[in-house]
């Protein structure tokens, strides 16, 4: 299973794996999932970045997409992880995960898309520590955007205590290296939120969690063939 986490698309990933084949019985061995922004215009334009529709003849129930609008949070990620990410995860099963952690949608990242912070529920470190705890595949942890250079390196050093099991506090100190000065004005490791306003109604998570029952049930059905 490839989950990616990036601000955009997984296009190159998504494409590579996905196969138009509604009429077959078998079970592929990759599924891909790409949560990431989408709107007009937006980069990467890609009919694979759209919300999956069960009808369409291109379907692929193990090429996924989840669309966030702007200003997605923590409360966003949280309820997408819970009830989609986690209910795909199980229904494929996978015996490795491998997950792109792009952190260009995190708060302060240039792109200025969504509000998403590394601590809390829901936060970037909340999702990866529940896949982590599951012992029941083995995990690859790949970077990926980010273009708040202290941000990122906040981001990837506080993902990798969780991956070690030694989580380190959100309060830690920037040691005092040559960029120093960049990680001003907290000096911390946290990368909170900040104030954007998440336009991901509950109509609009309850469609796609609408969707993705449906989806649950395809890929179920699959891997049991």
């Amino acid at each position: 299973m490839y989950l990616d986490l990036d601000l955009h698309l997984s296009d190159a990933v998504s494409a590579a794996f996905h196969t138009p084949s509604p009429a077959s019985s078998s079970a592929p061995q990759i599924l891909t999932l790409s949560i990431h922004h989408a709107a007009p215009g937006f980069f990467p334009v890609s009919k694979l970045a759209a919300l999956p529709d069960p009808s369409d003849p291109s379907f692929d129930p193990f090429t996924l997409a989840v669309p966030l609008l702007a200003g997605a949070s923590c409360a966003t990620f949280a309820r997408v992880w819970v009830s989609v990410v986690e209910k795909v995860k199980a229904a494929f099963n996978p015996g490795y995960v491998v997950i792109q952690c792009g952190v260009d949608g995190l708060a302060g990242d240039p792109c200025k898309v969504w509000n998403w912070a590394i601590g809390g529920e829901g936060g970037m470190g909340w999702c990866i520590k529940r896949i982590v705890n599951d012992r029941n595949h083995k995990i690859l942890l790949l970077g990926g955007g980010g273009y708040n250079s202290p941000n990122a390196a906040r981001a990837w050093a506080y993902l990798t205590s969780i991956a070690r099991g030694e989580v380190l506090s959100l309060e830690t100190p920037i040691p005092d290296h040559g960029a120093f000065p960049a990680y001003a004005p907290s000096f911390t490791l946290d990368v909170p939120p900040g104030n954007a306003r998440d336009q991901n109604s509950d109509e609009y998570l309850s469609r796609i969690e609408g969707v993705y029952e449906e989806i649950t049930r395809s890929i179920g059905q699959r891997m049991q063939s």
